[in-house]
């Protein structure tokens, strides 16, 4: 059975989106373009801790590790510790890591009661979980298994890191200003850099605790952790490869297409999210894709979610690839619902599955083979 095409509008919008030319040099575009984007929409990412130290120890009956994280700001006057998990493969030597952030963290893939719950953290997940005021609870132990397939990835030669977004930043506008990364940097700015700054001091971790290849690093995100996944590969150029999966407004869909969520929309809905104040109009979602040229970008999306915009999503990779060197082919919008789905170059692939809002081993699939065989 082919797949139902989208209403027409999910093809509505003013493209082609602004060409990426401009009369500077390359870097120089890249620096202008997170600069205004941090002045459009996110807000500024914090300095990295004054001081960043780890503590790993084993996890009964699991492969995996816990890792607590402490930082110490400059002046000394407030600690920031976080829990977040490793799991490692078999295989000897260093290697290549996957980190990101999870809705309920290292609990959330451990099916087991052994690994401890932030009390402090606030989340975003469903009334049916039965889980009050974003707290992390027991019933949620084992839910993100799925979207976080651990066993298919270290399989495949990979170390994975997942930390719980909401430790770093409560995704809750009053929370987020007493606990977490927002008190403990001092400086005013939106819950999506504060999540792309945990995946980097993530990257920090990695590195004190050895046994990773940081030149083989990708991260991956979903929903509004695929933005903040984006955000950071923009600024940190040790991310090799992103996932961005269903990342939707303020990630890969562009606010010039109109489908799906708006910046107003979510600002209302999640107002901690973004600080915008003030920016280029011109500037839109491909710009921040492009920010991660010339390494690795993956946008994921889905044929029944569009909230988030899939073919919009779609369009913003296609307009970022002409700052990429090599020269890429893409199929049109309506071949890639109806026909192709799945479509890889060198540095630059995209996916629409059929389905929903949701981060599947359907999708890790074809983001592993999108990185390649792994280098031993």
């Amino acid at each position: 059975m082919s797949p139902a095409l989208p209403p027409e509008d999910a093809f509505a919008g003013p493209f082609p989106l602004a060409s990426l030319d401009g009369p500077e040099p390359f870097e120089e575009r890249l620096e202008r373009w997170r600069k205004e984007l941090s002045d459009a929409i996110y807000g500024p990412l914090p300095p990295a801790p004054a001081e960043l130290e780890v503590e790993a120890s084993p996890l009964r009956g699991s492969p995996a590790e816990r890792i607590e994280i402490t930082m110490r700001s400059a002046n000394c006057t407030r600690d920031l510790v976080v829990d977040a998990a490793l799991w490692r493969p078999e295989s000897r030597g260093d290697a290549p890591l996957i980190a990101g952030l999870g809705f309920a963290g290292p609990a959330g893939i451990l099916p087991g009661p052994d690994f401890p719950l932030d009390t402090r953290a606030r989340i975003h997940c469903g009334p049916e979980l039965g889980v009050e005021n974003g707290r992390l609870h027991d019933v949620l132990r084992g839910t993100e298994s799925h979207r976080w397939p651990v066993g298919m990835l270290t399989a495949r030669g990979y170390a994975v890191m997942v930390s719980c977004y909401g430790s770093w930043a409560p995704d809750d506008p009053d929370e987020i200003m007493t606990h977490g990364a927002y008190p403990f940097a001092g400086l005013d700015t939106g819950a999506i850099s504060l999540w792309a700054w945990a995946i980097q001091r993530l990257l920090d971790t990695a590195e004190l605790l050895g046994g990773i290849d940081m030149a083989q690093v990708a991260v991956a995100g979903h929903s509004r952790l695929g933005k903040a996944a984006l955000w950071a590969a923009a600024n940190d150029t040790r991310i090799g490869a992103v996932l961005a999966n269903n990342s939707g407004c303020a990630g890969a869909a562009p606010a010039g297409h109109a489908v799906g969520e708006t910046l107003d929309q979510m600002a209302a809905a999640f107002p901690h999210w973004i600080r915008p104040r003030g920016g280029a109009a011109a500037l839109d979602q491909h710009h921040l894709i492009a920010c991660a040229a010339p390494r690795k970008v993956y946008v994921a999306s889905a044929e029944q979610d569009l909230w988030v915009d899939p073919a919009g999503s779609y369009l913003a990779l296609v307009a970022a690839s002409e700052v990429w060197p090599e020269t890429c082919s893409w199929p049109g919008i309506e071949e890639m619902w109806t026909g192709a789905r799945q479509t890889r170059h060198v540095a630059l692939g995209h996916h629409l599955r059929p389905g929903g809002h949701e981060l599947l081993p359907y999708d890790w699939q074809r983001f592993q083979e999108f990185l390649g065989e792994v280098r031993a």
